[in-house]
């Protein structure tokens, strides 16, 4: 789901997690990524809200944090998606060797350390 407003760049994120983030995403042709696109970062409250609206109302592919508890209002996670799909996993082995907070259940979804 697209919300309007929404920041799709790295830039978005803190400071201090830009380049570690970058440097996966610079990662992923070594693991066969084709195609990659960051399809979510920094989030409002509004648009955090209507997100989970969403998923309460079962129209969200993905689980969605309530609002006040997400990292992506703070500038800490982002959301991408690979070609192949599966790349996302190697990516995610990746960034939680780093420190990062990554699992399974929400493939798309990266984040700082807690």
């Amino acid at each position: 789901m697209a919300l309007a407003g929404n920041s799709t760049s790295l830039a978005s994120l803190v400071p201090w997690l830009q380049p570690y983030a970058k440097q996966l995403l610079s990662l992923a042709p070594s693991v066969g990524v084709r195609t990659l696109r960051v399809t979510s970062v920094k989030r409002s409250r509004a648009q955090q809200s209507a997100l989970y609206a969403s998923f309460l109302a079962g129209r969200a592919s993905y689980p969605v944090a309530k609002p006040g508890t997400s990292r992506h209002e703070l500038g800490l996670a982002w959301d991408m998606v690979t070609e192949p799909y599966s790349a996302l996993w190697l990516l995610g082995d990746i960034w939680k060797k780093a420190g990062g907070f990554w699992f399974a259940a929400d493939p798309i979804h990266f984040e700082a350390p807690r």
